[in-house]
This record gives structure tokens, C-alpha cells and sequence, in this order.
């Protein structure tokens, strides 16, 4: 199993994979959506995304978007999507791909990595606390929708 930097030409199969997050989290499945979203994040250089793959199938990924600190004046990097397909979770897929964030992110000379789950999803709670990530007890996310 091999984790590795996303290019344009996972696009076609990156997009099932992305479909099939997003159905996960209750959205209807729309592989053109998912496609053309993906191919704006790789076009405008918006995203980076790493995947899993065993035996040159995907099998999984990881997406972050560059963040700044005002405060600390410095970059940070948000962890939108984790996403290992059914068949090959718990084989540490998801560490894997976690694991390579966070060393992209050190390289990069990030101050952090920052996510957001479920309250529900405690399973994806104990791998992130489990690799160091602490729960933000200082903060309160509002959210503004525009659509």
C-alpha cells in the first residue's frame, strides 16, 4: 500500500472515489459534480490531495486547503476530506494518508493542521486524538450560509 500526491491524471478515478465520500456523508451521488469540482481544486491549484492505493487501486484520500493566521502570521493547513472506500478500512489506510498530511504540512512549514468532524463520528475521533490532534475547547464554529 502506497500513499502518494494526486495528479490530474487520478482525476477519472479520484472523482468515483469523491462520489462515494460524498454520498457517505448523505449528498446525492453526482459523478459529473464530483469530477468538475475536482478538476477546479487541480486547475487552480486550490487543494492537495494525496491517495491511497493498493495493488493500483484507489483506495482512498486525503484533501487539504491552504489556510492563514493572522495572528501568527503563518500557514496552516484545513483537512476537508478523509475518505478510505469500505473494502479496505481498518488496514490503516486512513493513518497512512493522515500521516502524509501532516508531513506535507511540516515541509511546508505549517503551523498546523486543522479539521473538523461529527460529534457522532467517534471512531475518526479516537484515530485523530490516537495521532495528536487535540479537541479545540477554546473555540466556537458559527457558520454562515450563503446557498
Amino acid at each position: 500500500m502506497i500513499v502518494r500526491r494526486a495528479t490530474i491524471n487520478d482525476l477519472d478515478r479520484l472523482a468515483v472515489l469523491f462520489d462515494e465520500y460524498r454520498q457517505f456523508y448523505g449528498a446525492s451521488s453526482d459523478l459529473n459534480q464530483s469530477f468538475k469540482f475536482l478538476k477546479q481544486r487541480f486547475e487552480n491549484k486550490e487543494s492537495v490531495i494525496f491517495v491511497h492505493l493498493k495493488d493500483e487501486v484507489l483506495t482512498g484520500f486525503v484533501l487539504l486547503y491552504l489556510g492563514f493566521s493572522s495572528i501568527a502570521c503563518s500557514r496552516y493547513y484545513i483537512l476537508d476530506d478523509v475518505y478510505v472506500t469500505p473494502a479496505f478500512r481498518r488496514q490503516g489506510s486512513a493513518k497512512q494518508l493522515i500521516d502524509t498530511a501532516i508531513l506535507f504540512a511540516r515541509n511546508e512549514q505549517a503551523l498546523r493542521i486543522s479539521l473538523e468532524t461529527q460529534k457522532t463520528n467517534i471512531e475518526s475521533r479516537r484515530l485523530y486524538e490516537a495521532m495528536g490532534f487535540i479537541l479545540d475547547n477554546q473555540f466556537t464554529t458559527y457558520h454562515c450560509f450563503l446557498k
